[in-house]
């Protein structure tokens, strides 16, 4: 069997019209961070847009012990540069947490 290497998590954002643009930048900006301060257990985000304003955000994770701790400290970097860069104009809602979630198969 072969070894579960990573660990995902999913959103889904609405962002509002003419906000496209920075809320891309800002999920670049986001990636760029988090892959220098939190190399060890971040792989990188993936971004795709499913309509106009609707995207898809994919989180990975590295499969590692003391991901989970990490995850708070990101999560809270996370949202504070979505409030501070985009506040009401993008919203979010989570599909999957990978802390919050049971593996089951991989």
């Amino acid at each position: 069997m072969e070894e579960c290497k990573y660990l995902y998590d999913v959103s889904m954002s609405y962002v509002n019209p003419g906000w496209q643009e920075r809320y891309c930048e800002l999920v670049r900006d986001i990636d760029r961070h988090l892959k220098k301060h939190h190399a060890g257990y971040f792989k990188g985000l993936q971004l795709y847009q499913t309509g106009p304003m609707n995207y898809v955000v994919v989180a990975v994770y590295y499969d590692v012990p003391g991901v989970q701790e990490e995850l708070s400290a990101i999560l809270h970097y996370v949202n504070e540069a979505y409030r501070n860069t985009v506040g009401h104009n993008v919203r979010r809602k989570q599909i999957l947490k990978f802390d919050r979630a049971k593996k089951l198969y991989c």
